[in-house]
């Protein structure tokens, strides 16, 4: 057992992770509202509803953002389709669409959609 403290070699970074109260915000997209930058991390839970996914984004204008998946977004990540280092481009649309409950009550929303590079 060594008795002295560990340090990086020469030329490395030592990571400073960020705590879940850092200055990070989380954007709430409305109507018309884009995302579009690099995926820097995926976390993925279960909550009282299912599974949620939450991206950490390095948008093109706002800068590192969370975003809380909804409707086409939440899918892709349910299917593996999000990848941390790729790019991603999510919008909320400006059409509502309403959405008939099981209890036969309805519900009014813009759904968000996903698109990822290499489309024609």
């Amino acid at each position: 057992m060594s008795t002295e403290r560990p340090t990086p070699p020469d030329g490395y970074e030592q990571f400073e992770g960020e705590s879940p109260e850092s200055d990070v915000s989380t954007v709430e997209l409305g109507p018309g509202d884009v995302l579009e930058g690099l995926v820097l991390d995926l976390t993925e839970g279960e909550g009282e509803y299912g599974p949620w996914y939450r991206l950490k984004i390095k948008d093109e204008s706002r800068g590192v953002v969370r975003y809380f998946a909804k409707d086409e977004v939440k899918r892709a990540a349910a299917q593996d389709r999000i990848e941390v280092g790729e790019q991603i481009w999510v919008a909320m649309d400006t059409d509502e669409v309403t959405l008939e409950r099981d209890d036969g009550s309805t519900h009014d929303y813009n759904p968000t959609m996903v698109a990822f590079p290499g489309g024609d």
